[in-house]
């Protein structure tokens, strides 16, 4: 099982080197993070699109914090952003790709696509044979290492960088 997040702020988040952790007000990020994830895959409406979404990164879960980054978020789930397998999408914005990932997902999820993606509905347990689906969809698409796209990298610091990626743990 992996899961589907609506990455709102996407762009304001890695310019502002806000990485490591997807916060929530809710207890929906819980139920999903006790079910074991593998990988968060972050997706974002591409501007002028509305109804339609845009995959951004395939992030790899971590049960503990990675980022030395604080929140005021009561329930989090937490990925690592310095391991090779968190990735950011390059080519994903053309809008064949993100008619591709639209079609995949509007019968699969439609009532977050009703629903716009607001509050718990941005907020997807995708299972096994949908994830299977999906990384064949985009098998061969270019990514490059999460941390590439953060513009200031000083913002964020690993919390023991003595520690194992989560990479090595999965």
């Amino acid at each position: 099982m992996d899961i589907f997040y609506y990455w709102q702020k996407f762009d304001q988040d890695l310019k502002e080197g806000k990485v490591g952790y997807f916060g929530s007000g809710n207890t929906k990020v819980l139920d999903l993070a006790q079910r074991l994830p593998k990988r968060i895959w972050a997706f974002k409406t591409p501007k002028g699109m509305k109804g339609s979404v845009q995959l951004v990164g395939s992030l790899l879960v971590s049960e503990t914090p990675r980022v030395a980054v604080p929140t005021d978020y009561p329930h989090v789930i937490y990925y690592d952003p310095f391991s090779p397998e968190s990735v950011i999408f390059t080519d994903s914005g053309t809008s064949a790709r993100i008619q591709e990932v639209s079609g995949y997902f509007q019968y699969r999820f439609h009532s977050a696509f009703s629903a716009n993606f607001q509050g718990d509905a941005g907020l997807q347990a995708m299972e096994s044979n949908v994830v299977r689906g999906f990384e064949a969809l985009v098998a061969g698409w270019d990514t490059c290492q999460m941390l590439e796209r953060v513009k200031d990298r000083r913002k964020v610091q690993p919390i023991n960088p003595f520690a194992a990626t989560s990479s090595a743990s999965r």
